[in-house]
């Protein structure tokens, strides 16, 4: 009897601990980190809007703040509180782009992507264009989601390459009778780079 269970089986090259061993331009992880990040993207403004609702006692219409145009006016205290939710929710994904991409290369390409599957989502819900101010919106959200993410990863790329051993702390511990020694002797020695080529 053929066992149906070898069948149902990933293959090797699909499982995720395969898939994030690959290089960082590999098809197959950027793939796996657009869904990851898109998820993340929607769970985020679910939370925000959820907790939103609640607080302020709005009836919770998630799939039509999530999909839909309709609610984002710069007009009125809801259009804008709506407005307002949407760039927090790219601010909050900027720590996710860190992580998950790493790269700032590729941070504009994820920021980017983002924000065109969440246009082509929205018009596969409402069968039609969306308002300008939604277009206006999404424009101020995906500069968030680009340059701050941008910025975080190149950040993080330098601390762990540029930054990574330049500083050697000697004896930080000094006690107040040693303040007036020179600084030479009390703390942290500096590398001289020059000198390592």
């Amino acid at each position: 009897m053929v066992s149906l269970r070898r069948y149902l089986r990933a293959p090797k090259s699909l499982k995720p601990s395969e898939i994030f061993k690959q290089d960082s331009l590999s098809p197959g992880k950027i793939t796996v980190q657009i869904v990851i990040l898109q998820l993340f993207y929607y769970a985020t403004a679910i939370v925000l809007f959820y907790i939103w609702a609640k607080l302020v006692g709005h009836k919770l219409v998630m799939l039509d703040w999530l999909f839909s145009s309709k609610y984002i006016d710069f007009t009125n205290g809801y259009g804008l509180s709506v407005s307002i939710i949407w760039l927090l929710d790219s601010l909050i994904c900027v720590i996710f782009l860190t992580v998950i991409v790493g790269r700032s290369k590729l941070a504009w390409d994820f920021g980017v992507t983002v924000h065109a599957i969440n246009f082509i989502i929205l018009l596969l819900y409402t069968k039609h264009l969306p308002s300008m101010s939604w277009v206006v919106l999404q424009i101020l959200s995906s500069l968030v989601l680009i340059f701050l993410g941008t910025w975080t990863s190149r950040w993080r790329e330098l601390k762990d390459t540029f930054f990574e051993g330049m500083v050697e702390a000697t004896d930080i511990s000094t006690g107040m009778g040693n303040l007036e020694s020179s600084t030479s002797e009390a703390g942290i020695e500096m590398k001289d780079l020059e000198s390592q080529r």
